[in-house]
């Protein structure tokens, strides 16, 4: 038999392939959409009031993982499936280790948390931290358009969210869902229950806006709406944050441009008005209208940063032991119950170290930050920003210590901005002009 004889002979047992076919992709793209539908629809607090979601120590134990989770792991079936278990986690592990790395850390933090603490917190693991690195697989399974698309999705709707906040903020009534946080102002609630939460995810959102390739006109709406929007949701931290790492971002991507010959002359010119008419419609907004009038009225220390300050106090009721191996739930209810202006503790760090322990969180917070990396290689500094943005507005509430999508909704918005090499495009003729002589040559030379 020769070479090729063999070739033919042999030819019919070929392996599984690496990547899914167009139709599995078209399921697993409509799967996507509908965890990440239930993940903006059906906050906690709603689905609270149906299920036992939230229900402490008791009720229906499939109702303590929220839907999402389920759709997840109903799609990673479809995909194992297709492509083969092994073939799977050897492409996690060759493309992108620090997804799988952090997976299997989050595995070893639940199985830890379970010997040591007993079933309760496991519905924490699932929803908060494991959909996130289970998305992110299930996401890069996708073509990079259809990774764009669900990026493009989620920040309009984020963008749709922060519209309906205003208008809530505006006329004082909630359309959704109606908690009460203070009884001298407003906060608006809309999809995503808890302003904090739709603060957080709002924010995280608007720093990858500039990575997708849409018109300044579009970018600046979004934008505009999307901080408006943590207005009406009244987050001091989180407005103060976004604006800082704003103009930091701004700062940073405006003088790379100009230093390499990059900047159009026509925004070389108008930048210096562009941000002047900003800060004049920003003032204008925080201070002349409804919308602001809790920022302007509790910014000052005291009332914006104290309860993340005295956050740090429960220290003082901890031991080395306690510190190193974790605590209970029940023993952190108790210690915030001994002291008056530990109410809640405002730190989601914090908060997960408790219950990990200094030792498992320390493997925890390296493990994340090398799959928030993972994901971001390859997207530049914009991705960097995001990302940072996003761990800084994480610090300034409890978002991600308790049951919330939010560290999911970021990731799979994360996977879909578009690479580096695919944002840069050849320069072609009528274009506009560029001021074309770098700063470093034009000025120093």
């Amino acid at each position: 038999m020769t070479s090729l004889e063999a070739t033919y002979a042999y030819g019919s047992a070929r392996p599984r392939a690496w990547t899914l076919s167009e139709s599995n992709q078209r399921v697993l793209m409509a799967l996507l959409v509908l965890a990440l539908a239930q993940m903006l629809l059906l906050p906690g607090p709603l689905l609270a009031e149906f299920t036992d979601y939230a229900k402490p120590g008791g009720g229906n134990p499939l109702f303590k993982v929220h839907f999402y989770s389920y759709t997840l792991f109903l799609a990673l079936a479809l995909v194992v499936a297709c492509v083969g278990p092994v073939r799977f986690t050897a492409k996690q592990i060759e493309l992108r280790p620090g997804i799988i790395q952090f997976a299997a850390v989050i595995a070893l933090c639940t199985a830890v948390t379970i010997l040591r603490h007993g079933i309760g917190g496991v519905a924490y693991m699932v929803d908060t931290q494991f959909a996130a690195p289970l998305a992110a697989m299930l996401v890069f399974s996708l073509g990079e358009q259809r990774r764009q698309k669900l990026t493009t999705w989620l920040i309009y709707f984020v963008t749709f969210n922060a519209a309906i906040g205003i208008v809530e903020r505006i006329v004082s009534i909630h359309f959704f869902i109606g908690l009460d946080f203070d009884s001298e102002f407003f906060r608006a609630t809309a999809f995503l229950g808890h302003p904090l939460h739709n603060a957080l995810i709002t924010s995280s959102m608007m720093f990858l806006v500039p990575a997708m390739p849409w018109s300044a006109g579009r970018k600046t709406m979004v934008l505009s709406i999307c901080l408006i929007g943590i207005l009406a949701f009244g987050a001091r931290s989180a407005f103060a944050l976004t604006i800082l790492l704003g103009i930091a971002a701004a700062l940073y991507f405006g003088a790379r441009a100009l230093v390499r010959g990059e900047m159009k002359s026509s925004t070389l010119a108008a930048a210096p008005w562009i941000g002047v008419l900003a800060l004049a419609a920003g003032t204008a907004l925080t201070l002349g209208t409804v919308l602001g009038e809790r920022i302007v009225a509790l910014a000052k220390f005291e009332g914006s940063a104290q309860a993340r300050v005295y956050a740090f106090d429960i220290f003082k009721y901890l031991n080395m032991n306690d510190i190193l191996y974790g605590i209970t739930d029940t023993k952190i209810r108790f210690i915030l119950k001994l002291d008056q202006n530990l109410e809640i503790l405002e730190n989601c760090w914090i908060a997960i170290l408790l219950m990990l322990g200094a030792i498992l969180f320390a493997v925890y917070a390296l493990s994340l930050l090398g799959f928030l990396r993972s994901i971001a290689r390859g997207r530049g500094a914009i991705a960097a920003f995001a990302i940072l943005n996003f761990i800084l507005m994480a610090s300034t509430s409890n978002s991600l210590s308790t049951k919330s999508p939010a560290l999911a909704l970021f990731t799979v918005a994360l996977c879909g901005i578009p690479l580096v090499a695919s944002r840069r495009r050849p320069v072609e003729d009528g274009v506009p002009a560029r001021y074309e002589v770098p700063l470093r040559e034009g000025v120093w030379s």
